[in-house]
């Protein structure tokens, strides 16, 4: 009779070394956002699809349409993000990046409001990884990353994206 070979978890799990931090933050902001701000928002997609009608631009009425959906989707969404840094890189989620495919990081901490630590991947097409540090001290997480990453000093503010994004409650 042959044996069945029983696997653990930590056989299926791939080792990236020593877990020096670990934890869990929200994927998208979560914004208070009050009766008024879906009034105005209804007001200027309102105006958009007027405006796109008009024109004779269709397509930018569906976009404006899409996006719309979009905002509002994301607001309901509330998943969470696991994020480990190793010894041989981070782990967003399921997702691996080596030290090697990291160009360099960035700290942006000004709370209550912005408590961010970014990664800049190498490569033109590779997106900014943001982190939220939630309760984290920013201090510890940077003595760490010094060990294996470039801090890129230069950065003092959050890009304009995030900038954009949280004063539009977005």
């Amino acid at each position: 009779m042959a044996q069945e070979k029983s696997t653990t978890n930590s056989e299926d799990t791939p080792d990236y070394g020593k877990v020096f931090f670990n934890w869990k933050f929200s994927e998208f902001p979560q914004y208070h956002r009050d009766s008024n701000w879906y009034v105005w928002g209804g007001i200027i997609v309102g105006f958009f699809l007027v405006y796109s009608f008009f024109t004779a631009n269709l397509l930018f009425g569906l976009i404006v349409i899409i996006s719309a959906l979009l905002i509002i989707m994301f607001q309901r969404s509330n998943d969470e993000v696991e994020f480990k840094i190793t010894e041989d890189g981070i782990l967003v989620n399921n997702k691996f990046f080596e030290y090697k495919k990291i160009e360099n990081f960035y700290i942006i901490y000004e709370p209550p409001e912005v408590k961010t630590l970014y990664f800049e991947l190498t490569g033109f097409f590779n997106p900014r990884i943001p982190i939220s540090f939630e309760d984290q001290n920013p201090v510890e997480v940077r003595d760490v990353l010094l060990k294996y990453l470039t801090e890129d000093l230069e950065r003092e503010n959050e890009p304009v994206s995030d900038q954009t994004s949280r004063m539009f409650k977005l």
